[in-house]
């Protein structure tokens, strides 16, 4: 997996939301700062976030991202540190697909769309694909500021409270 797939680009009103620790099943793939973290319902260990997650029509739900290296290892249960989800807060990641974001019309476009985050070769990136059942939302961007990023903020139906309280 990549260190630091996913930053914050806004921490929101209050700053930064804090931390949660949560216990990584012994021989469970590390999890690195910056990786989306998942927890399936009454689920006790967390995991990196799947391919095409998060969205809000399944029990594997996002629970943050993850703001240190897990502790597991292969005969032992570890920790993570994961940086708790904020609606107001806002992320920044690259693209799957760099052509559909390049330029500041493209990119105005997809705002508002909801999309995914694709797992390929230990990297996270977002999706260009609109579906009522992704669990990211595009925000906008000044794209000279932030060349190659996407600004995205996370569904609240598609996070662990979110799912659980039935927000949308």
């Amino acid at each position: 997996m990549a260190l630091n797939d996913i930053t914050i680009y806004d921490e929101g009103a209050f700053g930064y939301p804090g931390e949660i620790t949560y216990k990584v099943a012994a021989s469970a793939t590390l999890i690195y700062p910056g990786e989306p973290v998942a927890k399936a319902l009454g689920a006790y260990v967390v995991t990196p976030s799947a391919t095409t997650e998060p969205t809000v029509a399944d029990g594997d739900l996002m629970c943050g991202i993850a703001a240190s290296t897990s502790t597991n290892t292969a005969s032992a249960v570890g920790y993570v540190n994961v940086m708790k989800l904020d609606p107001r807060v806002t992320y920044l990641c690259a693209p799957t697909t760099a052509a559909s974001w390049d330029t500041q019309a493209e990119y105005d476009l997809l705002v508002g769309d909801r999309v995914v985050l694709a797992l390929s070769s230990g990297t996270y990136t977002v999706g260009a694909t609109d579906n009522a059942a992704y669990g990211l939302v595009v925000e906008p961007l000044d794209i000279s500021k932030y060349p190659g990023k996407v600004r995205f903020s996370i569904r609240p139906a598609a996070t662990y409270l979110g799912f659980a309280t039935g927000l949308t």
